[in-house]
């Protein structure tokens, strides 16, 4: 593992501008990296594009001077840091035309986020990770675990082989109900709809008739289309089910489809070294769902049934990121021996633990770690990671 990272002419002429500042540069940098929150400048006078430029050439030096991953490396050498990717498509693909940017990365966007695994951190497994929880068997130094949700096929296709050039495992947790569907659930088709400029007045109206509540007329925006979401969300898992059928025929023609991993495709990822996990049948949240027993219960069996062993599954990640208490421990009760979960934070390692794993992850988003031409800003990911709060096992 190596923390070497290269100066280029733009952050030199970057770190020899803000040298200018007043108060002091080595002030500045030292506090925003043990700082539990983002430095914010408080001075009057300040305009927030200079407050801005401050931050991001801080943040910049932070890094690429190599104090930043010399924190990190010893302030995270005994914390688990895992991270979470949804989709992962080329920049050309036509199934970007209907994704959602918030859960979707580009192949180099992706590869780039590998490269900087590599540099600051050491891959493992969920098995190492079951090693250390349950036998306390030691993991490496900086340890890193790569998630997916949902099951997308693109999974196997563009990301599996970049992990696998890197030597980098991971784990995927699958929605077992979207096994071989052209998409993974009802919110993904509407998104898609909304997106593809499909979802017209005529469908709207289906769909107020068949909910029996007044639903906005038109989607102009994005308010609009968040408007939407939210009122079907909130309505009973029952009385929202007939919509599921309908949202899902109307998708049937988005481009580059099918979206979702089938049978043969699950054997198959699994030679890339990427373990398997359950996320529910259905998708819809578990604390929202009549039987949160049946959705962890019913996708262990259907991931049981599809990979041929009898306990393929010690883990499950709550659909939606939703959870409670209360599904921790229906879960433990069926077997399962870790979670993970919607907390943004990293994760002490104690080993030898009793009771179910409550892992904390971070999402990894592009448009939030991007610089201004699209690419990882490796300082802003950094920045991302290396600070979060640990959470005790």
């Amino acid at each position: 593992m190596s923390t070497t990272t290269a100066i280029t002419r733009d952050t030199i002429t970057e770190i020899t501008r803000i040298q200018t500042y007043p108060r002091g540069l080595l002030v500045y940098g030292i506090y925003y990296i043990f700082a539990q929150k983002p430095y914010i400048v408080r001075q009057r006078h300040h305009k927030a594009k200079y407050i801005n430029t401050m931050k991001h050439s801080l943040r910049k030096l932070a890094y690429v001077s190599g104090l930043l991953p010399f924190y990190h490396g010893i302030r995270n050498q005994r914390a688990l840091t895992v991270v979470l990717f949804h989709r992962v498509l080329p920049e050309d693909a036509p199934e970007w035309q209907a994704a959602d940017p918030e859960w979707t990365v580009t192949t180099s966007f992706f590869e780039s986020c590998l490269k900087f695994f590599r540099s600051h951190y050491n891959g493992v497994s969920f098995s190492q990770v079951m090693a250390n929880h349950l036998d306390g068997e030691a993991l490496p130094p900086n340890p890193l675990l790569i998630t997916f949700d949902d099951g997308w096929n693109c999974n196997l296709r563009h990301a599996a082989p970049l992990l696998r050039k890197y030597h980098l495992p991971a784990l995927l947790f699958v929605t077992t109900g979207a096994v071989g569907k052209h998409i993974l659930s009802w919110q993904e088709a509407l998104f898609a709809l909304w997106k593809t400029r499909t979802l017209d007045e005529e469908h709207l109206q289906s769909l107020s008739k068949k909910a029996g509540i007044k639903l906005p007329a038109s989607l102009e925006s994005e308010q609009d289309f968040e408007q939407l979401l939210t009122l079907l969300q909130e309505l009973p898992v029952a009385r929202r089910r007939p919509l599921d059928d309908l949202l899902m025929d109307w998708s049937m023609d988005l481009p580059g489809l099918p979206y979702m991993l089938n049978e043969n495709e699950l054997m198959e990822i699994q030679d890339h070294g990427i373990s398997l996990g359950t996320h529910g049948v259905s998708h819809d949240a578990l604390v929202q769902t009549d039987s949160p027993h049946d959705e962890l219960h019913l996708s262990w069996k259907d991931l049981c049934r599809i990979t041929g062993n009898s306990t393929p599954v010690q883990c499950f990640s709550p659909p939606q990121g939703r959870y409670n208490k209360n599904i921790l421990k229906i879960a433990e009760s069926l077997g399962y021996v870790c979670a993970c979960t919607s907390k943004t934070a990293l994760n002490a390692l104690n080993g030898r633990n009793t009771g179910i794993l409550d892992l904390g992850r971070i999402n990894i988003e592009q448009p939030a770690l991007s610089d201004q031409n699209g690419k990882l800003d490796p300082s802003r990911l950094a920045s991302l990671l290396f600070r979060q709060p640990i959470l005790a096992a």
